[in-house]
């Protein structure tokens, strides 16, 4: 009868918790790449929508045939001695996506009628998500 007790094949305690422990370790590092990944995805995102606010920000830039306003740095729009931008409203934040606002930053270039035209996109918190430039032509053709 001893012998048929000490022949018993079985996993014990330790050696269930052990396997336990591992597999946990194992999983916890992939549900880590996975949220690292969704958090990835959205500052993508959120690059490429401001990349593309700067595109039309630049279109609605060029639209100004003759400025009512000064060189110099912009962050509200659609006012007297402002930028004219219709893809904002008066605080600078994007119509389409009210969680993007925009800057502007105009300077003259001495030898030409050029002004140079920087566009900024922020997001809420005041990042700069985007950055583009631009010559626009001034005055009359």
């Amino acid at each position: 009868m001893s012998t048929i007790l000490n022949k018993e094949k079985g996993m014990t305690l330790i050696e269930l918790l052990s396997a336990l422990v591992i597999l946990s370790i194992v999983l916890i590092g992939f549900f880590s790449v996975f949220v690292q990944s969704a958090n990835m995805q959205t500052t993508n995102e959120d690059h490429l929508v401001a990349t593309n606010l700067a595109r039309k920000a630049l279109e609605d830039v060029r639209q100004i045939n003759k400025p009512n306003f000064d060189i110099g740095h912009y962050t509200h729009f659609n006012k007297e001695n402002s930028p004219s931008i219709s893809s904002v409203n008066e605080k600078g934040q994007f119509i389409s996506h009210p969680s993007f606002y925009l800057q502007l930053q105009f300077k003259h270039e001495p030898q030409t009628s050029l002004w140079l035209t920087k566009i900024i996109i922020q997001n809420k918190k005041g990042k700069p998500l985007a950055e583009t430039y631009d010559y626009i032509k001034v005055g009359s053709e």
